[in-house]
């Protein structure tokens, strides 16, 4: 029954791919909540892998045989590739081929959807599409992340004794939870703010608070600095501060008053846990944990500073320094610390050479968009951008998959610039 279940999806999302290859965006967004979900004892679903391969398989016989080019347009690739050929050198060292493809894998998931993502986006209405999908999408995930926190079954399962009063489903940390929620929020907000439709604003309202509330009950404080942060760049950005701030207003009074009365709702146990967490004692201790992995990981590398352990070898090698904290056993919970560990100076380098360019486009971009209908979303999107890279200073959240739906979000960044560009340039002519 599973195969024959597998079997049949796979087919549909072929065919609707073939005859409409942007909606293998949208099939990407919505697998990235069920990426390593476990259906049994014995079978883990990885969604985004399959949707991809179908996705590029279907490129390529297009491009040969059809002559229909969807790779065209390179728009910062190039300043990628210099950071992915580091990845590819330092896995020369590396002590276990299936983990070092397995995070090479990861890197070129995020390139090729956003490879994508900039050729198959050539209309409003895909990039609506698209938009709305992320935004469903999010909803779903909001939705589980409250029943989770309300349905508590967690004290059954071993080893999430520490996470009974979060919510955390369906990515199993509460951390990346919030972090997914936090991406969409600015999106949702610029949409909500340049909507005209009522029936969308309602949607897109209920939307902001859902998924608001949802990140407050992960209680992750790295989850509300990252969401906080991301609606002080909406807020600078934009022009309408007055009807801007209004929408804040609404949906935070809206989304705290959700919040208490599920708090008050719960036991006694469970709001000391809450408060708990807000207590600056318990905020240092959660920085010294943080510190210890920095401490943990310059012993790794102190022998091989430039080129760094090698990809993939850093779950192997952290047993010879760790013994006692699970809090490390999978990663480093710094996505920049984990890069400089596994590839060294060199990579860490070419990471952030990327991710300069990146920044510097989306930024110089928004005085050519400053007067077009599109700039209200495109402040959303860089919100989206921005937030993500915060967030990975105390997360690795290319282990969940959400980076490819931060590809996706700079995509369309990338795709709105080029479209007024294409506007403009006739005129300047």
């Amino acid at each position: 029954m599973f195969w024959i279940c597998t079997i049949s999806v796979v087919c549909m999302v072929g065919s609707a791919v073939y005859y409409k290859p942007y909606l293998g965006i949208a099939f990407v967004i919505i697998s990235i909540p069920f990426e390593g979900y476990v259906i049994s004892d014995d079978i883990s679903i990885y969604p985004i892998e399959v949707v991809l391969a179908i996705h590029i398989c279907i490129c390529l016989y297009k491009l040969v045989v059809c002559k229909e080019n969807y790779f065209r347009n390179t728009k910062l690739v190039y300043c990628f590739l210099p950071f992915m050929l580091c990845i590819l050198l330092s896995t020369f060292k590396t002590m276990a081929f299936s983990l070092s493809v397995k995070e090479i894998v990861r890197w070129l998931e995020l390139i090729v959807v956003y490879i994508l993502t900039i050729n198959l986006m050539n209309d409003e209405k895909k990039l609506r599409v698209i938009l709305y999908t992320m935004i469903l999408t999010t909803i779903m995930v909001s939705i589980y992340g409250v029943f989770d926190y309300l349905i508590d079954v967690r004290p059954s399962i071993p080893g999430w004794e520490r996470w009974d009063h979060r919510a955390n489903f369906p990515f199993g940390c509460p951390n990346a939870l919030a972090c997914y929620v936090n991406l969409s929020i600015p999106v949702v907000i610029s949409m909500l703010i340049a909507g005209v439709l009522l029936r969308e604003r309602i949607v897109l309202g209920f939307c902001a608070v859902l998924s608001t509330v949802t990140c407050f009950l992960t209680i992750s404080r790295t989850g509300w600095l990252t969401f906080f942060l991301a609606l002080i760049i909406v807020f600078i950005l934009t022009k309408q501060k007055k009807r801007v701030a209004a929408y804040l207003v609404v949906f935070l009074l809206v989304s705290i008053i959700i919040f208490f009365s599920f708090s008050m709702k719960d036991s006694s146990r469970d709001r000391d846990f809450t408060m708990d967490r807000l207590t600056l004692q318990t905020a240092l201790e959660g920085l010294g944990g943080r510190a210890e992995c920095y401490s943990i990981g310059f012993k790794m590398v102190k022998d091989d500073l430039v080129f760094g352990i090698g990809t993939g070898n850093y779950s192997i090698l952290i047993k010879k320094f760790t013994t006692v904290r699970q809090f490390v056993q999978n990663n480093l919970h710094n996505l920049y610390l984990q890069i400089f560990i596994e590839t060294g100076l060199v990579g860490l380098c070419a990471f952030v050479f990327w991710l300069t360019g990146i920044l510097r486009f989306i930024l110089s971009s928004l005085k050519s968009l400053e007067n077009s209908r599109n700039y209200g979303l495109y402040i959303g999107l860089i919100g989206g951008v921005i937030a993500y890279l915060f967030a990975n200073f105390v997360n690795v959240l290319t282990v969940h998959g959400i980076h490819l739906q931060w590809g996706i979000i700079l995509g369309l960044a990338v795709v709105l610039t080029q479209s007024r560009e294409s506007e403009t340039c006739p005129k300047a002519a």
